[in-house]
């Protein structure tokens, strides 16, 4: 079966099935028999209605509606449950001006009727309320567990926290093509850096089970990008009762995804969410664990200090925030927000205080206000680590120092990638010995900039003979091309000559263009 959006009527006289129509999202689910999504239009004082299985509900309304009172009760194991009032959604900001207004949504696990209720102050039901009911399947991998160790602890000493296990959107089932529903939403958007860290409780409830979590996580994708109107999953990570932390926003987990989580603080920060509600119950220390070594490694990565405070939406906020200090609002759960303190002082802990990696002593050597921000935080390559800030890239190993890429020659080494052919710089961008040239070294090779020629690579046994012929004060000049493959080996064309490598005999042949 497809999906569709079958929008229901609740009347006071019944339930009333309009023909269905197809959703614009309307592609195979990653299981069609078992994934649906529907609408009910509450139009009154509705009755109980008998409807396909369900897992999550969530109620939404027009914009400009204010202090709308939500509830639901439904029909489990063939007996109604009493009526109970959904979260109105705290504002976490949506990222489409069509974005509607709603409620947190509800998992109640297996749901065969539904009855709600939406009403203003005056107690008159909300024209143009709706009621969300999502089955998001059930898939083969839903009950799959991690078998990767996790690091515990990170000495002061060492590069920054490494990334903790973490479930990719891949991994928990996410389908891609949701993104695509609402206008300008196929591509992530970034900010750009990590600064802070804000933490969330889903308002749901307490008691899923494990296996229940992938599912709760793609339907709430859905509630989230098909009735709310995002782009995607609000946050960019969640946690799970069980300790396990789950990639939410698309666009990379170790860059700067803009999120819709705290309205106008979303952008240079990241939206943790803790899956349950922790208004009065405490959440458990497996669940506090997980959020804070996801919390440890986006900002020992990006240098952010987990004890300070910075200045968002020119406001000045802690470095690690509750939902609630950007706003009047019950989120993250007073069980939750009584625990910030204690999560400060463990990422500390885990980050291992001061940060002083290579990248970083090199970054405050050459000022911040030259590099830029960074967008993609000191991570590890096959080689060395890497930082990416805003006008430079800087690299280090032991073997090579820490050194950094910029402008154009920045583009190309990102374009051929830092793990192959020239290995990690040795040296920055500097002049040439030959007038209006610009030259960088690498490990294994080298970088030569003439305007007419572009920024070219010299790379191997090539590079090497170049280099002890005299490189760009040559006879050859500098390079006009990148390497070629001809028969027998390679070659790479230079402004008054060739170099031409040999595979056979593992040589390289010099020659000069006639009159050179």
């Amino acid at each position: 079966m497809s999906k569709t959006l079958r929008l229901l009527t609740l009347t006071a006289t019944g339930l009333a099935l309009v023909a269905p129509q197809l959703h614009p999202s309307a592609q195979p689910a990653a299981d069609p028999a078992e994934a649906t999504y529907q609408e009910i239009a509450i139009t009154g004082p509705s009755v109980a209605a008998e409807t396909k299985p369900f897992a999550m509900v969530g109620v939404t309304w027009p914009v400009g509606v204010k202090d709308v009172h939500a509830k639901v009760r439904i029909k489990q194991g063939g007996q109604w449950t009493d009526w109970q009032p959904l979260h109105i959604e705290d504002g976490h900001g949506p990222d489409t001006p069509e974005g509607n207004p709603g409620t947190e949504p509800l998992w109640v696990g297996d749901a065969t009727g539904i009855q709600a209720s939406a009403t203003d102050t005056a107690g008159t039901t909300v024209k143009g309320a709706k009621v969300t009911l999502i089955q998001p399947g059930v898939l083969p991998s839903d009950t799959a567990e991690a078998t990767e160790p996790q690091s515990v602890e990170s000495a002061a000493s060492r590069a920054p926290y490494p990334m903790p296990n973490v479930w990719s959107r891949k991994r928990w089932g996410a389908d891609e093509r949701l993104r695509n529903i609402n206008k300008g939403c196929s591509r992530p958007k970034y900010t750009k850096t990590v600064m802070a860290a804000f933490v969330h409780h889903t308002a749901d409830r307490n008691d899923y089970t494990r296996a229940q979590v992938p599912a709760m996580i793609r339907a709430t994708y859905a509630y989230h990008v098909k009735t709310r109107g995002w782009c995607d999953l609000g946050y960019n990570f969640l946690v799970d009762r069980f300790g396990r932390a789950f990639e939410g926003r698309y666009g990379g987990a170790q860059l700067p995804v803009l999120g819709a989580h705290t309205e106008s603080f979303n952008g240079n920060s990241f939206g943790v969410s803790l899956i349950g509600n922790f208004d009065k119950v405490a959440p458990p220390a497996s669940m506090l664990e997980a959020t804070a070594r996801v919390i440890a490694w986006k900002l020992d990565a990006n240098y952010r200090s987990p004890t300070s405070s910075i200045v968002l939406a020119r406001h000045r906020v802690n470095t690690i925030s509750g939902h609630r200090d950007t706003k009047a609002t019950a989120c993250p759960g007073q069980q939750l927000y009584a625990k910030l303190p204690w999560l400060k002082q463990r990422v500390q802990k885990l980050m291992g205080g001061t940060v002083s990696t290579p990248i970083y002593r090199f970054a405050k050597t050459v000022g911040f206000r030259s590099l830029g921000q960074p967008f993609w935080g000191e991570h590890k390559t096959r080689t060395g680590w890497a930082t990416y800030f805003g006008t430079r890239d800087v690299f280090y190993s032991v073997s090579t120092g820490a050194h950094s890429t910029a402008g154009v020659f920045r583009q190309r080494y990102r374009r051929m990638g830092p793990d192959t052919g020239l290995g990690l710089p040795t040296t920055e961008v500097h002049n040439g010995r030959v007038a209006g040239t610009r030259v960088q070294s690498f490990r294994d090779g080298g970088f030569y900039w003439a305007k007419p020629y572009g920024v070219r690579p010299v790379t191997g046994l090539i590079y090497r003979k170049y280099v002890a012929i005299g490189a760009e004060r040559s006879r050859l000049g500098v390079p006009v091309t990148d390497l070629y493959k001809v028969k027998g080996g390679l070659r790479q064309k230079f402004q008054h000559g060739w170099l031409t490598y040999h595979a056979h005999r593992r040589t390289v042949l010099v020659q000069y263009r006639s009159g050179s």
